[in-house]
């Protein structure tokens, strides 16, 4: 079994489902948010949940030589990952995690959201979190 580590950001996926991140729409405003919010940040009136598109444009990048969450390792033994901000059709910016390698990413470059596993609970149940991937081959992790 899979659940995310956190509920209200993203989708679970069942079958052939892409996951889909939940973010608000503020109709006064026309603009859409991500995270999910209470109340226009923009108005301070009311939003609508929405699932936002599930694909993006990568508009910048950085590798990061840390750990990040699920690793217990700190160093220079492969325990970096990409961070990156990737455009949604609806106009909102994402800040992410990146699944690949240094030189797997260029900016511009059509972007897809998975869900991927970060730990396992004393249950067995797979705890996910939500990143983007190129959808152009050649990249791994």
């Amino acid at each position: 079994m899979r659940r995310p580590l956190e509920d209200g950001y993203f989708t679970m996926p069942n079958g052939d489902e892409q996951p889909r991140l939940i973010g608000s729409y503020s109709p006064a405003a026309d603009k859409y948010f991500f995270p999910r919010r209470r109340r226009c940040p923009l108005t301070g009136g009311p939003v609508e949940d929405v699932l936002l598109s599930p694909t993006g444009e990568l508009y910048a990048w950085t590798y990061v030589e840390s750990a990040w969450m699920g690793k217990s390792r700190f160093g220079s033994t492969g325990d970096g990952h990409g961070v990156g901000q990737v455009d949604l059709p609806e106009g909102v910016r994402v800040q992410s995690i990146l699944r690949g390698e240094m030189g797997d990413w260029e900016i511009g470059m059509p972007m897809q959201l998975e869900v991927y596993p970060l730990m396992t609970d004393a249950d067995g149940t797979e705890l996910c979190s939500f990143r983007f991937c190129p959808t152009r081959r050649g990249a791994s992790r």
